[in-house]
């Protein structure tokens, strides 16, 4: 009797059961133990916006950031998002926050969202504005120390809720914290 061999999977083929993805995926598993490759880090969170929230955020970003050998950034990158999930529980308490990190070609983004929508009012818009950036001074320094960029994308007609987000490249998260006086 022929004995039935399987053939395995290359590691070009994709995993999927849509018929439809046709492109090659590359796995590079880690070893046990090992962390997780840079490039993969990519995570999302929703919190309320409570606050215990800020302490929440920091323990996933710090773990995330271990687990995937990007320690370097942790203390530039666990006070950017404590200011942005602080931030965003001061303007929507008790709604629910969204907050994101991403590694790309050298830069971390760390992104929040908050539900507080527009206001028809220009005046009371500005005056948001200004709260919002008044309130994330520690922000900007901690961004401008790392040589990064940050911004605000005020609620439109259109759109609800605010965005805030920072980027910090990793030769600046390197020296952050480091500078000589």
């Amino acid at each position: 009797m022929p004995m039935h061999t399987s053939t395995p999977l290359t590691p070009v083929e994709p995993l999927t059961l849509c018929p439809l993805i046709t492109q090659d995926v590359v796995r590079h598993p880690a070893p046990d133990g090992a962390p997780a490759p840079r490039a993969r880090l990519a995570y999302s969170f929703t919190v309320p916006g409570e606050p215990r929230s800020p302490a929440v955020a920091r323990h996933t970003v710090r773990n995330a950031l271990y687990g995937h050998d990007l320690a370097v950034f942790v203390d530039p990158a666990l006070q950017v998002i404590t200011e942005l999930v602080t931030c965003g529980a001061l303007f929507a308490p008790g709604q629910d926050l969204y907050y994101s990190l991403r590694w790309r070609e050298g830069i971390l983004r760390l992104t929040t969202w908050d539900p507080h929508s527009s206001h028809t009012d220009p005046t009371h818009a500005a005056h948001c504005t200004s709260s919002r950036k008044r309130l994330l001074l520690l922000l900007a320094c901690v961004v401008r120390e790392c040589h990064g960029t940050w911004g605000i994308t005020d609620p439109t007609p259109t759109t609800e809720g605010t965005k805030v987000w920072a980027t910090l490249p990793e030769t600046g998260a390197k020296t952050y914290g480091k500078r000589r006086c």
